[in-house]
């Protein structure tokens, strides 16, 4: 399991700027993680992964970027045992579409297997997911902005620095007002043991988007895959 540095206070907020969420644009982007921690024992334990993020209109979709060796080795080893199969959501990609009453619906595409695999909101534990919509479609609540102090650094055009000191952590956003998401996120321990890094950079959005290439998948419910 990856364990992440994310401060609390930048996962959730009862507050809403408003002003944030007016005209949102569509949006694919390439996304860059690290998490370094240094452990009692001395040593420094890194781990980087990367996904692609998309944003059109109201469904927000995401894909963890797998090796290809790698996935076919753990679908061959998972497939290959006898009896019922687990659904891996990790090795999927997840689909979030929010509807006209603020409801949200939550799906899995696993490409490997073509199945298109809905979680229904009581087994939202069942996959870690958090029905956050402010935080799925800006990757954080724009409202913790105005906790946070503005910096004069340099940075790209349409796009400010942030930051937020708390106990013996610093957090600091890049927040793009062009795309209305942060360009970056770091978080790190004062004493340098332990950081935290997201790097997000947009690219052009694909000709045919991902859930518009679901033709022939088989329609399955989480809940068909437990024992």
């Amino acid at each position: 399991m990856i364990r992440i540095l994310f401060p609390l206070w930048l996962l959730a907020s009862p507050l809403m700027a408003q002003a944030y969420f007016d005209d949102v644009p569509d949006l694919a982007t390439r996304i860059s993680y690290q998490n370094r921690v240094t452990g009692a024992d001395g040593i420094a334990r890194e781990s980087h992964w990367q996904e692609k993020w998309m944003r059109v209109g109201n469904q927000v979709w995401s894909q963890r970027l797998i090796p290809l060796p790698l996935a076919r080795a753990y679908h061959a080893t998972h497939d290959a045992n006898p009896g019922h199969k687990h659904f891996t959501h990790q090795m999927a990609a997840r689909w979030v579409t929010h509807g006209e009453e603020g409801e949200l619906q939550l799906r899995y595409a696993d490409a490997w297997h073509n199945q298109l695999v809905e979680v229904p909101a009581e087994e939202y534990g069942q996959v870690g997911f958090t029905p956050d919509w402010d935080k799925i479609r800006h990757l954080v609540d724009p409202a913790l902005l105005q906790g946070m102090t503005a910096l004069d650094e340099a940075a790209p055009a349409q796009a400010r620095w942030y930051e937020k000191r708390e106990g013996k952590q610093r957090t600091r956003i890049l927040w793009s007002s062009q795309w209305q998401l942060p360009l970056v996120v770091e978080s790190a321990s004062l004493d340098g043991y332990r950081s935290y890094r997201m790097e997000v950079t947009p690219r052009p959005l694909p000709k045919q988007l991902p859930w518009q290439q679901l033709g022939g998948y088989q329609s399955l419910d989480l809940r068909d895959f437990f024992d």
